[in-house]
């Protein structure tokens, strides 16, 4: 499993970035844009050999979700861009492919019933947009806590 120098800066930074998605539909640049270069130092020094994993990690997650805000028409956002590209640097491409699978299907658990009950009431306009961070969160500690179990 990875190092202490990997998983608590990630809880960290997960933590912090659903606390500001949620309060204030924001995930910082000077919280993940850091977090991505610390990442990459981090893997480059204890895994030398296997750094392009995680740099492909960071081009492969942060290029699927620029692609998705595009074809989204930014439903989407900038934040939760960085957010996956982040994921990517922190744990590589494939085992970020499969947090941001998780992300998803974990939103889509949560969203449908909101959709359904926001057609149902007008008055559930507070819903028109969830926030993606605590999903994208979820996703990673349940991989974690997979890796862990095995």
């Amino acid at each position: 499993m990875l190092s202490p120098f990997v998983t608590v800066p990630v809880f960290l930074i997960m933590a912090v970035s659903v606390y500001t998605d949620l309060r204030r539909r924001m995930i910082y640049d000077w919280l993940t844009l850091p977090g991505i270069a610390y990442f990459l130092v981090v893997h480059a020094i204890a895994h030398p050999g296997q750094w392009m994993t995680y740099a492909l990690g960071v081009i492969v997650l942060g290029g699927i979700s620029l692609v998705m805000a595009v074809v989204s028409n930014g439903q989407l956002g900038g934040g939760d861009i960085k957010l996956f590209a982040l994921v990517g640097s922190a744990v590589g491409w494939q085992a970020g492919l499969l947090i941001m699978g998780l992300s998803y299907i974990i939103a889509g658990f949560v969203a449908i019933p909101l959709w359904a009950i926001r057609k149902r009431r007008a008055a559930a306009e507070k819903w028109k947009e969830v926030p993606l961070a605590p999903f994208i969160a979820g996703g990673t500690i349940l991989l974690y806590m997979a890796a862990a179990a095995v």
